[in-house]
This record gives C-alpha cells, structure tokens and sequence, in this order.
C-alpha cells in the first residue's frame, strides 16, 4: 500500500493576497479622509487666529485714545463709538462690527467686537472679544476707575 502525499502549500494564496490589498486599500481610504479633516481643522484654526487678531488691533485702536474730550489731531475718549469695517486676510473676506455701551458711574465703556466670515463649506462662523475702557485721562498716570 502507497501512501499518496499532498504537497505542501509554499507562499501566498489568491484569498490571503485579497485580503491583504483589501486591509491596505481601506487603510489608504481611511488615512486620506483624515487627511482631509485635518487640511479643514487647520485652514478653520488659521482662520480663527485671523479673526482673533483683527479683534484684538479693533479694541486696541478704540482704547488707544489720547484725550478725554473731541479735539482735532487727537483721538479722544468721546470717539469710542459703535461701528463696522471689514477686512481681508488671504482668501478670506471679515466683517467687524463693535458695540460701544457707556456707563456713568463710574465712567467706562464696555467695548464688544465681533468678527465674522464664511469658511471654505460655506458655514458661518464668529469671534467675539469682550473689554471694557475707563474714562480716565491718560495724562494722569495710575489712575483707578
């Protein structure tokens, strides 16, 4: 009685082959939507530091004046008022728009700035900056509201 053999599988099937390209082709699918997320994450943070950064120049504008009263040549405490401008940083378009509401006792003006725009998905988006100026002459040094 001979003994029949069956010889020995050596490398790689058809199936295991498959699964293989299948494991890689969803990896590469998968790493390429998260790259894709991130290009977002990130031009949407840059553009929130834009936003940030043109707040902070608006409020340090407004609270940069020089004297109390309206003089010519001079910026003055009474020339804080409400407004809107606009600006563009790269390809993106943003709206400013401050709010100036005074208070008498003791006198100070709260100061809010907003700062909008359109993201590349076309959602709107916003940053909001909150501070306040004190009606103080700044000709007299360490004065306290």
């Amino acid at each position: 009685m001979t003994k029949v053999t069956q010889p020995k599988q050596q490398g790689q099937g058809l199936v295991e082959s498959l699964i293989v390209i299948l494991f890689i082709s969803i990896s590469v699918v998968t790493l390429l939507s998260f790259e894709h997320y991130l290009s977002f994450s990130t031009n949407l943070t840059q553009q929130q530091q834009d936003a940030n950064i043109l707040a902070i120049k608006e409020i340090e504008t407004l609270r940069d004046f020089q004297v109390l009263n309206n003089l010519t040549g001079y910026s003055s405490y009474q020339g804080i008022v409400s407004g809107t401008g606009t600006a563009t940083i790269g390809n993106t378009s943003y709206t400013l728009t401050w709010t100036v509401t005074a208070n008498t006792s003791p006198t100070y003006k709260i100061i809010n700035v907003t700062v909008s725009w359109t993201d590349r998905f076309g959602g709107s988006r916003s940053v909001e900056l909150v501070t306040e100026a004190a009606g103080v002459d700044p000709s007299i040094p360490g004065s306290f509201m």
